[in-house]
């Protein structure tokens, strides 16, 4: 990626930074280059910024092959030139290749690297082995080693899934199910174990996950449940269609579970679409065309495009690949156990020709504008994201109220020597159910020296309330979230005087604003 110092501070360090603070022992390394510098020997982001800057204690180990990797990347001469290149930017530790280890000795006679670098990569690694206890304890107990899920990493497992899946979309209150009647449960992961995602290993195959269609007979074993299959996960295979259809059409509401399998997603995965794999969508239409109640389970490991199925479809669900318990969590979802409070980690645009989309992004000079043309838009698409950043339903509503600050006006001297200013948001279960919301926090800077995003997420804070219920979320705005850091490579926070637009929503649209003068 090409990247401005301003925008890897402002945008893609904070992550990081955050799982730093919350005490992360060891870094990786990425494979892809940073404004032309592979990331193995991209020194200003693994020592300068890392370890001097921030003053990280733990060490920096390569992704797979990822030092070796940097001959092809047209960045090292031969592998010793690799080995010096990552050791210098900052790589303590090599995976897979060994070209640290082979040629390092030489690499230290002739001076290409220094003993003080080699000392502070082994006190790197020895630190953390001793803070893992590896000296006085250097043998795992083997007969501790856990064979297999128990029932509270099992239940664990399920709570944590139901907690992340997102209600898109839910027309006339289609769900929760009811747990009587006929229940026709179809789509190629209908009864499919292709839960886990990627990366959960050859190993994994031991213990089967529970698949949607026996979770739906669990919680509803007195309706009559039937099951077809109407596509393959390729969505190649269409001969069940036409049964998929007949079974929606003699029950009383019908689920339809479609998605990617795990293989589409993650490391090297990339797709040039982002339909529903096959024909997969031929099934919704088919399902929607019988005019019966149906909603969509939708698996997958990145956001998918829905144009050409979302407006038949009455609701829908976000399962994301939800692991082992993923057929149980998803039934705790349809039929009411579990009230959604998911909200969106990502946009999710209408087609394909909108990426990169995302809520954080900064103004043209000629922003949308409905009724002029000659503004920024697409010709041929609706204005704005099919799904908003932060958007996600719940079987109850809540009523997020202004943000309240402790102060309109405030000092900029003041915020640098660490005063913050408090921002109180009063939320309100108005519904018949409990449920969670996620009530967001985002600020825009209208006006600075370097052009700041539309919004910029500032805090969050997830409550569970009953009906009728309401609490007050408190958040600080410190310095931190109200300066940018600017084009300086040596790292120069700026905080300037102005207005701060505040605002207070369930999601990236959120509406209810206040203004904050820092003078």
């Amino acid at each position: 990626m090409d990247v401005s110092e301003t925008r890897l501070r402002n945008f893609y360090l904070p992550p990081f930074r955050a799982a730093l603070d919350a005490g992360v022992a060891t870094v990786m390394a990425s494979f892809n280059t940073v404004s032309g510098v592979p990331a193995h020997g991209y020194r200003h982001a693994l020592t300068e910024i890392l370890k001097e800057e921030w003053d990280f204690g733990g060490f920096v180990v390569s992704d797979y092959n990822g030092v070796q990797e940097m001959i092809v990347h047209g960045y090292a001469a031969d592998r010793s030139d690799a080995a010096r290149l990552a050791f210098d930017a900052g790589i303590d530790m090599e995976m897979a290749s060994t070209t640290i280890n082979e040629y390092g000795k030489r690499l230290l006679r002739s001076g290409e690297i220094t003993t003080e670098r080699l000392d502070d990569a082994v006190a790197r690694i020895l630190r953390l082995k001793f803070r893992l206890g590896l000296f006085e304890r250097p043998y795992a107990d083997e007969d501790a080693a856990i064979s297999g899920p128990t029932k509270a990493s099992r239940a664990a497992a399920r709570e944590a899934a139901g907690r992340t899946m997102v209600l898109l979309k839910n027309e006339k209150s289609t769900l929760p199910l009811d747990r009587s009647g006929s229940i026709a449960v179809v789509g190629p992961f209908a009864d499919s174990t292709d839960l886990r995602g990627s990366w959960a290993g050859p190993w994994a195959e031991k213990f089967r996950p529970v698949t949607v269609l026996d979770a739906v007979r669990d919680a509803a074993p007195k309706a009559r449940i039937s099951h077809v299959e109407g596509v393959d996960a390729s969505g190649r295979n269409t001969r069940g269609i036409a049964r998929a259809a007949s079974a929606a059409r003699a029950t009383d509401v019908t689920v339809v579970v479609v998605g990617e399998a795990a293989t589409l997603s993650g490391e090297a995965s990339v797709r040039s679409d982002l339909g529903l794999p096959g024909r997969q969508e031929r099934l919704i239409s088919a399902i929607a065309d019988t005019g019966a109640p149906f909603v969509v389970v939708l698996l997958s490991g990145r956001p998918l495009t829905m144009e050409g199925w979302l407006d038949r479809t009455p609701a829908v669900l976000q399962a994301w690949h939800p692991g082992i318990e993923g057929g149980n969590a998803i039934a705790d979802v349809l039929f009411g156990a579990v009230n959604p409070g998911g909200k969106l980690p990502v946009t999710f645009p209408r087609t394909v020709g909108q990426i990169p989309i995302y809520y954080n992004h900064e103004n043209t000079g000629r922003p949308y504008d409905r009724a002029n043309h000659y503004t920024s838009k697409y010709l041929d698409l609706a204005h704005g994201p099919r799904f908003p950043f932060g958007h996600g339903l719940s079987y109850t509503t809540f009523d997020i109220g202004e943000p309240r600050l402790s102060v309109s006006r405030i000092r900029a001297e003041a915020l640098r020597k660490g005063d913050t200013v408090e921002v109180a948001v009063a939320v309100r279960n108005t519904g018949r159910r409990k449920g969670d919301e996620v009530v967001q926090l985002y600020i825009r800077d209208p006006v600075a020296s370097i052009v700041q995003p539309v919004r910029r997420l500032s805090g969050f804070r997830r409550v569970s309330l009953g009906p009728g219920k309401a609490t007050t979320v408190r958040f600080r705005l410190s310095a931190e979230e109200l300066g940018f850091w600017t084009q300086d490579p040596h790292g120069r926070f700026l905080l300037q005087k102005g207005e701060i637009r505040v605002f207070a929503g369930n999601s990236s649209l959120a509406k209810r604003g206040r203004t904050l003068t820092i003078t």
